[in-house]
Order: structure tokens, then C-alpha cells, then sequence
């Protein structure tokens, strides 16, 4: 049993009163859930568990409700990032209603001890149970909160402007503290005369979209691409000064449509599916991205120099090469 069996299945058997899942993933219990719940509301930032949860015929948010909402019982499956998982904690207990409830379940190995040591702190009480390699705990909204702490948790999570680069993040976002080191060999390497329209393929936080606009102003157009919803808000916050020329898409690479007949495009993609490796990930995201590029069009891949991408790029492309290795990291050049 998984930690989001576990917490639905608690979900079920709890009375039916206004809920709240943060980070929600599609399952069936879902749908269980409500037919019995009079009030609930889903939350999902991420596009692909967005979508899958729109498809099972529920409403579904990628935003969090507004603090004048509170709920009886709020449901949380945490992020891998933990400053994110206690940004969400603290907002879930300033959205319970006196003596409201808040469940967290997570795999012992994703952090389990941690968060429920966390809740503890925060909340003065907590009950817990472990089943199959998970721990699912629980604390109610009393007294006993640490409003200091809540304040402190919720100030850590917030979007903020990061020194070293001055573009705006915040926790759970890839590389949201530095430029990450696979982004910048990127931008070290890209040409000065890309110009018409292109694309930054699971654009972050937009560093590399920052970059080509304010570095290349012959860029016509520029389509900016990401499943994170969270990220893509950043990205837009981070390229307002050339909002005449760009357009955002918060859309699941994999499968939905994408911007076609591009001139250039621009890609860093993820190799992780939550805090699984998942290689095809970044191979189906790279494939896809190749075919949207009209004749004579080049794609910028930047990747870890142990995925193999090469291969799929010479099916797609009718030419290939790699400009340089550096620092565990590979720029790949292709020309459709």
C-alpha cells in the first residue's frame, strides 16, 4: 500500500465535512471520496496529476484556496522538497477550523520521521500509525499551534528574488536556488543569433527564457513550456519586460499539443518523475520537442552526459552533434 492509498483510505473513513487534498493525485478512492465528502476541494500544481484527476471528472486546483476558506479536515501528500511540504503544512493549519485536522501520509523513506517530527513541533499533538513501509499522522488545529513557527514556515516557502542570478523562485522548484549547473553550460553555448521563434522547452523558473530575451532581441516570439505551474508563474513573473513577445503554456510535454513550426528551441528536460528517475521522461519530452521544429530548424538540449539522446535525436533529425562535455553535463546540437 502506497502513502496515497493510505491517506484516502483514512479520507474515507473519516464524517463527511468540508476537505481539502493538497498535492492530490489521481486515484479511484477519489472518486469515492466525492460522492461521500458535502465540500471537496483538490489541489494540483503539477500538469500531468492535474490532468489525470480532471479526467476522472473532478474539479481540481492549481492553486490553493484563499485563507478566507477553511476546512474541518485537510488531506496533505508532501512534495521532495521539504521547505515546499512545510510551507504547505503551515498553510493546511492556518486553514483548519478550530480543532480541524490535519493527515499527512508519506513513505518512511521519503522523509516519514521527519515531517511528523515536524508536525509535532507545530501543532502540539500528533497521532501516527506505520503500514506497509509508510506512516500516515495526524494533529489537530488547538492552542497549541506555534504561530511563530507557522509564520517562520510559511515566510520560507514564499516565492523570493535569488541573489546570485536575480530572477524570482522559490522551494520545489528544479534548481531554485542557483542556476543549476547543466542551465548555464547551456546558456554559455548558445548562439547570439537565434532570432524568430523558438521555444524553452520545460522552461523552470525561466533562466534560460530570461537569458535569450534580454541577450538576443532579434527573437521575433517565444513560447515558454512547463508542466510546474508553480514554475511557469515565475518564469512569466521573470520575463514580464517582454511580454509583447512571449506566451506561456502550462501543459504535460509528454502528451498534450505543443507550439509547432519553431525556428530554435531550447531544452534542459527533466530526468525525474516525483523522486523516481525516470529516463524516458526526458527522452519522450526531447523526441517530441524535435518535432516541432520546421526544416531547418535546431534544438539546443542540454543533458547529463550518461543519457543517451543522441540516438533518438539522429532518427528525428538529419543532423546531430555534440558541442561540448563539461562538468558531468553534454550540450547537443540538432538541425531537422
Amino acid at each position: 500500500m502506497s502513502a496515497i492509498d493510505l491517506l484516502y483510505h483514512a479520507a474515507l473513513n473519516r464524517p463527511s465535512a468540508p476537505t481539502l487534498i493538497i498535492n492530490a493525485h489521481a486515484h479511484a478512492l477519489l472518486l469515492q471520496l466525492s460522492e461521500k465528502c458535502q465540500q471537496l476541494d483538490l489541489h494540483q500544481h503539477f500538469k500531468p496529476e492535474h490532468t489525470a484527476i480532471h479526467q476522472l471528472g473532478l474539479n481540481v486546483s492549481p492553486t490553493l484556496p484563499a485563507l478566507d476558506e477553511t476546512y474541518d479536515t485537510i488531506f496533505l501528500l508532501p512534495s521532495k522538497n521539504k521547505q515546499q511540504t512545510l510551507a504547505w503544512m503551515a498553510q493546511a493549519m492556518q486553514s483548519l477550523d478550530a480543532n480541524g485536522t490535519l493527515l499527512i501520509a508519506c513513505a518512511n523513506n521519503h522523509g516519514a520521521k521527519s515531517y511528523e517530527s515536524a508536525l509535532q513541533s507545530l501543532a502540539g499533538n500528533t497521532l501516527s500509525r506505520s503500514k506497509s513501509k509508510c506512516r500516515i499522522f495526524s494533529a489537530k488545529k488547538t492552542a497549541s499551534l506555534d504561530s511563530a513557527l507557522l509564520a517562520q514556515w510559511l515566510r520560507a516557502g514564499e516565492v523570493r528574488t535569488i541573489p546570485s542570478h536575480g530572477l524570482i523562485a522559490q522551494p520545489g522548484l528544479f534548481s531554485w536556488d542557483h542556476a543549476d549547473i547543466g542551465s548555464q553550460l547551456l546558456i554559455d553555448h548558445l548562439p547570439d543569433n537565434l532570432s524568430g521563434t523558438g521555444m524553452d522547452l520545460c522552461c523552470g523558473y525561466g533562466l534560460l527564457s530570461e537569458h535569450l530575451l534580454r541577450t538576443t532581441p532579434q527573437v521575433d516570439r517565444l513560447h515558454l513550456v512547463e508542466a510546474d505551474r508553480l514554475a511557469l508563474d515565475c518564469a512569466i513573473q521573470n520575463t514580464t519586460v517582454w511580454q509583447q513577445k512571449t506566451q506561456s503554456h502550462w501543459l504535460d510535454a509528454t502528451h498534450d499539443a505543443l507550439p509547432e513550426k519553431l525556428a530554435w528551441i531550447v531544452c534542459n528536460p527533466p530526468f525525474h518523475t516525483a523522486q523516481q528517475r525516470d529516463v524516458e521522461l526526458g527522452k519522450n519530452i526531447v523526441k517530441r520537442g524535435c518535432q516541432q521544429l520546421k526544416r531547418g530548424g535546431s534544438i539546443y538540449v542540454v543533458a547529463n552526459r550518461k543519457l543517451a539522446y543522441e540516438t533518438l535525436m539522429q532518427a528525428e533529425l538529419r543532423a546531430c552533434q555534440t558541442i561540448i562535455e563539461a562538468n558531468g553535463f553534454k550540450i547537443i546540437k540538432g538541425i531537422r
